[in-house]
């Protein structure tokens, strides 16, 4: 079975405009998302304390009605699981938010097989893993440099990499349509 390496934050749901309102609290001079062009665009108004307990934050407390998913993440995934593919859900997350986590994917019927929480998600892309799906570019290169098929959203802070080895697409079922086009042949 061909395994799918499958991101959570700005992959399957919008976590950038949750974590905006969050680093607002402890910076208010801090750019909207649409101006985060860099990949450490949070450097200039806090702390790194502060920017990771503000995403740790989030993760322990994402199981509630104002973090939804992607209306086609639920598709996204059942389509994959259709074709065969098993389905890790790997974040940069803290080990201690697993069952935040899985209680936000089963309360959203967003199937998976794996949840992989740790902040090395490149030990997942060995010889049996076909795609990976992610936001962040170093992620994505580390993908394609072991031969794996990678995609993702575009965003302001991975745009510029968006001709590379890898295809970033404006909506998950763009990225589907190029996953299954290029993983079935």
């Amino acid at each position: 079975m061909k395994r799918a390496v499958i991101d959570i934050d700005n992959t399957l749901w919008h976590f950038c405009d949750v974590l905006y309102e969050r680093l607002k609290e402890i910076n208010r001079s801090i750019p909207t998302p649409d101006f985060w062009t860099e990949w450490e665009f949070w450097e200039n108004y806090c702390s790194k304390d502060e920017f990771l307990g503000a995403i740790k934050d989030i993760h322990l407390n994402q199981d509630d009605e104002n973090h939804l998913p992607y209306p086609e993440a639920r598709d996204f995934l059942a389509t994959l699981k259709k074709h065969n593919f098993y389905l890790i859900i790997a974040s940069h997350r803290s080990p201690e938010s697993t069952e935040q986590t899985r209680k936000w994917l089963m309360k959203h019927d967003l199937m998976f097989d794996e949840l992989h929480l740790s902040y090395n998600k490149i030990a997942l892309f060995e010889e049996d893993c076909h795609i990976v799906v992610d936001d962040a570019p170093p992620v994505l290169e580390k993908a394609v440099e072991k031969g794996v098929i990678a995609s993702g959203l575009i965003f302001p802070w991975n745009k510029i990499y968006s001709n590379s080895h890898y295809k970033l697409f404006q909506s998950l079922n763009e990225v589907l349509k190029y996953l299954l086009n290029h993983s079935l042949r």
